[in-house]
């Protein structure tokens, strides 16, 4: 810039004082283009990096906002942080910080879940066929019987029943054992039908009407449990009969396998009554006979209590097997009514003489009455 010239001096004593020039440093000086020394040129230098640093900036952030990231994995705490420092000639530092966050949103999901739907399923529970309870065991083997000295197959429990020969087997000769004759209905110890047997006695269902042979010896009941049950009791053992609804009219063999789950029809026996007029099935352990009559079941259970060997398994089979529906118990009537009517007989005699004529007309009327 121009340097303006002093004033005069105003007096003769001002001439001799000295005159102070003022000048301005090197580096402010315009050069002949007039331009500024280093200092602009630095100036400009940094404003050209600045606009570098920051078109850089901005093309990243271009960049990763409008390319598809190929990253599957959550990550939300990446930043990006870009210090540039840059030192001007007088030492002051200049720092330029890119506060910009990268945050990647994509987050990986897996959609595949692993389920586990095979379950260890017990399809085989604990099934107990002497009371009401429904719960089965397949692997149930059928319970065996006391003791039989003779083989015949009635226990020595069973010989005393029936008043049979407890060491000979076919106490009667006829040559067939003395169980057999029991389990087919005949008298052991002599001819003709068990059912004539003193030993037997025959109940009567008056409410469903049917009839089963049990020994005269034990005891007749109501179950208190079961309305519909009837027992036959001996000493810690006992028989049940009782009548269980069947709207659907299964046959015995599918109602059976309908209350026992896990039981194959394989290991189930078919059974009938003496005269033929029921088909039923016996259940696995032996214990239970099941007939079906119109839209009933009939059961005969054997329960041994706490017993594990069975003293009556034939007079069981006899009882079964006698079991009938339907018939009407036949009643003897001992009253004797005589009715005795007489009738008097009755004679008239009528004797007529006519004394006008000589001839004499005699008439006689006899009349008998009988009612």
């Amino acid at each position: 810039m121009p340097i303006s010239p002093p004033p005069p001096p105003n007096t003769n004593e001002d001439l001799h004082k000295p005159i102070k020039v003022y000048t301005m440093p090197e580096k402010f000086h315009v050069d002949d283009h007039g331009s500024s020394g280093g200092g602009s040129k630095l100036m400009i230098w940094l404003i050209v990096i600045l606009a570098v640093v920051l078109l850089g900036v901005a093309g990243f952030l271009a960049y990763k906002k409008f390319m598809p990231s190929t990253n599957t994995t959550e990550n939300t705490n990446e930043i990006n942080a870009n210090v540039a420092v840059n030192e001007n000639m007088n030492g002051n530092a200049n720092k330029n910080t890119n506060s910009a966050v990268n945050t990647n949103l994509n987050i990986n999901v897996n959609s595949s879940i692993n389920t586990n739907t095979a379950g260890n399923q017990n399809i085989f529970p604990n099934f107990n066929v002497n009371n009401t309870n429904t719960a089965f065991n397949a692997n149930i083997t059928p319970v065996v019987s006391s003791q039989d000295s003779d083989s015949d197959g009635l226990t020595d429990v069973e010989e005393t029943l029936f008043s049979a020969n407890p060491i000979k087997a076919d106490t009667d000769g006829d040559s067939y054992a003395d169980g057999q004759e029991v389990v087919g209905g005949y008298n052991p110890t002599g001819t003709g039908s068990i059912e004539s047997s003193s030993a037997l006695r025959t109940y009567y269902d008056p409410s469903y009407f049917y009839s089963i042979l049990y020994p005269a010896s034990w005891a007749s009941s109501d179950d208190p449990q079961n309305t519909r049950g009837k027992m036959f009791t001996t000493s810690g053992e006992f028989v049940e009969a009782s009548v269980q609804e069947n709207p659907a009219n299964l046959s015995a063999r599918d109602w059976y396998l309908t209350q026992s789950p896990g039981v194959n029809s394989s290991q189930i026996s078919s059974i009938t009554n003496w005269d033929k007029t029921l088909s039923g099935v016996l259940s696995v352990d032996g214990l239970t006979a099941y007939f079906v009559s119109g839209q009933k079941v009939y059961i005969i259970n054997y329960n041994l209590n706490i017993l594990t060997q069975a003293n009556y398994k034939s007079t069981f089979q006899m009882m079964y097997r006698s079991f009938k529906v339907g018939v009407v118990p036949v009643t003897t009537n001992t009253n004797a009514n005589v009715n005795v009517n007489t009738n008097t007989v009755n004679k008239n005699s009528n004797s007529n003489t006519n004394t006008n004529t000589a001839n004499t007309n005699s008439n006689l009327n006899s009349a008998t009455n009988r009612l």
